[in-house]
């Protein structure tokens, strides 16, 4: 088995912890371990002795560092291979960082949760409702998802974005979505995390490079992990950022503001001290992480994923055993950790070869608890509890249904006496079995994902909510989508200017479809739901609401979306340089 090197210099009580482990771990499987290596390894073989980017795993189990190795690249052109000390970004895995960071100032006294965030950043908008820290930490703040809102102005994934510019864009929103504290944001939102970091910057007194650095990466002995506000840093041992392209290897840039890089030896130590595994003056803020984030009614986020917790992990039941998730991927980095605390087991992958390696992490932590599981791999459909329904009895679900809030429209068609869930563009979908309980249907799927449709009625029309597992319900309500001629088109064109963004869209026909295009060059096609509503495939705007006048002319549009609510644009006369996609 490849051991980590001693560290020289100053070592700290977690890299003492981890030689310990490794120590330990030589003597715990005295006759098995050179074919548990293998085993493992033959889970990564697609790397192995090939010049291509790689990954690197790591895997803690019970008081013994069972597993830490590196395949494949790190710099392919210049045949540097990936270490443990290699330093990947870890994208959406890095928020915990911020969050404890946070929890660390609230522990020296510098802040408190309750603070409203102004207190930090002077210069941010004053709602009607307060908005304190701690809304931000609970992904309750109500605030826009920027990341939406960046490429409503028409940033590209690889065009620059800076930590300032993300900033301006949260400022630039005049009200809330909702009342923060009375409900969850977008999961994925990068908002709250951007502001932490600049409140963080605020409270120390310091930049936030010194601030973890001296604060957290230091005392947990991690020597390999970093931050900066600027990708165009310098850092040593990067594994650099890779995409395929068919047979060809290309970068994948990573422009965007606050990169975090780690490497798994890092990654073990952070570990080990979130499981409790080793103690420092920081253990009592790590008992905090697996805490989730709540309502000031005490409600909890049970996302799709699973429970959010404060440290942004997904708590779920996996295959019957209590688990946390947690994910990264940005540009080619992509990372995944599965934490099984009743089995003590931590296993995890990070790489640069622009692929989701949940899978390589998941079947890692299977070598060691396979026979811990309650419930199998996949779910087999013949041995649900179901009923017969006749194919009439069937059409009665079928139709198009639509999540408004989420800009989200789906279609359910019978086909040889089988319900199907489709996308509204794909015409394969996924079969649907009617349980023994009334009106409920579950999703055939591979693997063991337990997703169930329960039909009732809303408002006079048919309607389901979607569950997976234990998660809150996403209800989806049937519409029949009108037919838009030229000229009901036609009442939809013009120039439209959201002066929160300052952006305009000019909508117009082409080939009897309604389109907009916007800076750069941008085109959104759009797709009629019902009267005065539509629903575009670009995520930013999953669904826009036409408003009218006292004339019913119409005087504008709002997107409501994940992650953005009722975002106002207003109809401009033609006067405006339209052609530039600003105002002159």
């Amino acid at each position: 088995m490849k051991l980590l090197g001693k560290k020289k210099g100053n070592i700290g009580s977690l890299s003492v912890f981890l030689i310990l482990l490794l120590l330990a771990g030589l003597s715990v499987y005295p006759q098995s371990a050179e074919d548990s290596e293998k085993a493992v390894d033959s889970i990564f073989s697609q790397w192995q002795n090939k010049q291509v980017p790689g990954i690197v795993a790591g895997l803690i189990y019970g008081d013994n560092l069972a597993y830490s190795k590196a395949f494949g690249y790190a710099d392919v052109k210049n045949q540097e291979k990936n270490t443990v000390n290699t330093q990947f970004q870890i994208g959406y895995l890095s928020r915990q960082f911020v969050v404890f960071g946070i929890l660390v100032l609230e522990n020296q006294g510098k802040l408190s949760l309750s603070d409203p965030i102004q207190k930090y950043i002077t210069d941010f908008p004053k709602f009607e409702h307060e908005l304190k820290i701690s809304h931000l930490v609970n992904h309750s703040s109500g605030l826009d998802n920027h990341t939406m809102l960046r490429r409503i102005i028409g940033v590209k994934n690889n065009d620059t974005h800076t930590h300032e510019e993300a900033l301006n864009l949260i400022k630039s929103q005049n009200k809330l979505n909702y009342v923060p504290g009375t409900d969850f944001s977008h999961m994925t939102s990068k908002t709250e995390i951007t502001l932490m970091l600049e409140i963080i910057k605020k409270a120390s007194g310091q930049s936030i490079t010194n601030f973890m650095t001296e604060h957290i990466f230091n005392p947990l002995g991690m020597k390999n992990t970093s931050f900066s506000k600027d990708y165009n840093s310098i850092v040593h041992n990067q594994a650099i950022s890779y995409q395929n392209q068919g047979d060809t290897l290309k970068f994948s840039k990573v422009n965007h503001e606050n990169v975090f890089y780690t490497s798994a030896e890092d990654m073990l130590i952070w570990y080990s001290a979130l499981t409790g595994k080793s103690k420092s003056n920081l253990t009592p803020i790590f008992q905090k992480l697996d805490s989730p984030v709540n309502l000031e009614n005490g409600n909890e986020f049970n996302s799709w994923w699973g429970k959010l917790t404060l440290g942004r992990s997904f708590y779920h039941l996996e295959r019957g055993l209590p688990a946390y998730w947690q994910f990264g991927r940005i540009g080619g980095y992509a990372s995944n950790v599965f934490r099984f605390p009743e089995q003590n087991l931590t296993s995890f992958v990070i790489g640069n070869n622009n692929a989701y390696n949940g899978m390589p992490a998941m079947l890692h932590a299977n070598h060691y608890i396979e026979d811990k599981y309650t419930e199998p791999s996949d779910i087999d459909p013949s041995l649900l509890k179901t009923k017969k329904l006749s194919t009439s009895a069937l059409k009665n679900y079928e139709g198009l249904y639509w999540d408004s809030k989420r800009g989200i429209a789906r279609k359910l068609e019978v086909e040889n006496d089988t319900l199907f869930y489709k996308r509204l563009d794909q015409d394969e979908g996924a079969p649907m079995v009617p349980l023994a309980t009334s009106e409920t249907f579950q999703l055939v799927v591979e693997g063991d994902e337990k997703i169930v449709f329960s039909f009732k009625n809303s408002n006079g029309s048919k309607a389901y909510d979607i569950t997976l597992g234990e998660s809150s319900p996403y209800t989806y309500i049937e519409y029949t989508p009108t037919t838009e001629t030229p000229e009901i088109l036609n009442e939809y064109c013009g120039t439209f200017y959201s002066k929160n963004l300052k952006v305009i869209y000019d909508f117009e026909i082409d080939e009897q479809q309604l389109i907009a295009r916007g800076p750069n060059g941008r085109v959104v096609v759009f797709y009629s739901v019902m009267k005065d509503t539509f629903r575009s495939d670009a995520p930013e705007f999953g669904s826009i609401r036409f408003e009218r006048d006292a004339s019913e002319k119409i005087s504008g549009f709002a997107i409501f979306t994940d992650g953005i609510q009722n975002l106002k644009f207003t109809k401009m006369s033609s006067i405006f340089d339209t052609a530039k996609n600003r105002l002159p």
